[in-house]
């Protein structure tokens, strides 16, 4: 028994302590690793732009939102003497930022900043063409100020329990130098 107590209090035990904790680390911050099907593809959108009738400026921008969430930024170019724009709109996709369509979802579009008179409904499984307008409001005898959707985007962040098996891992590798430590000032001390 003595011999035994001699060879635990040598550092063998925090050896042993120092591997389980560091082996209950990868267990802990294992994860099922599960085969996939592709992510959904997007929805297209494309169309001419327009502002006050008129067609807009070369790199006006123009954002897609489906609720509060913005799902896609692009700039308008000219092609043929027209201004026209080409923004595709992913796919709901839950691990994704954004997490944006799904099929009929209404799709709402700002020029420049302002809202567009066209909404557009999501189809990822033909081309959207939507000609996009915007028209300034005229002035009226009250003006009233104009509310713009608050922007949006998924701000929660989930480590999955990482954090917490990395500190175990690190608490394991300290024990584990602890008691190799140990072990050596044993044997030297025999």
């Amino acid at each position: 028994m003595t011999k035994v107590l001699k060879v635990l209090a040598g550092g063998w035990l925090a050896a042993v302590l120092g591997i389980a904790l560091f082996a209950a680390a990868g267990t802990l911050g294992a994860s099922t690793v599960s085969a996939e099907s592709p992510p959904n593809p997007p929805a297209r959108f494309a169309g001419t732009v327009t502002i006050d009738g008129q067609p807009a400026p070369a790199g006006t921008v123009i954002e897609a939102r489906i609720g509060n969430a913005a799902c896609g930024v692009t700039q308008v170019f000219t092609q043929g003497g027209q201004s026209r724009y080409v923004l595709d709109v992913p796919a709901l996709d839950p691990g994704a930022n954004p997490n944006c369509g799904v099929d009929g979802a209404v799709v709402t579009f700002y020029i420049g900043g302002k809202k567009a008179a066209e909404t557009g409904s999501w189809k990822n499984y033909q081309l959207n063409e939507l000609n996009l307008s915007y028209t300034t409001p005229t002035p009226t005898a009250s003006p009233s100020p104009t509310a713009r959707p608050p922007a949006a985007g998924n701000t929660v962040t989930a480590d999955g329990g990482a954090s917490a098996s990395w500190l175990l891992a690190i608490a394991g590798l300290g024990i584990l130098a602890f008691g190799v430590s140990g072990i050596a000032v044993a044997r030297r001390a025999r």
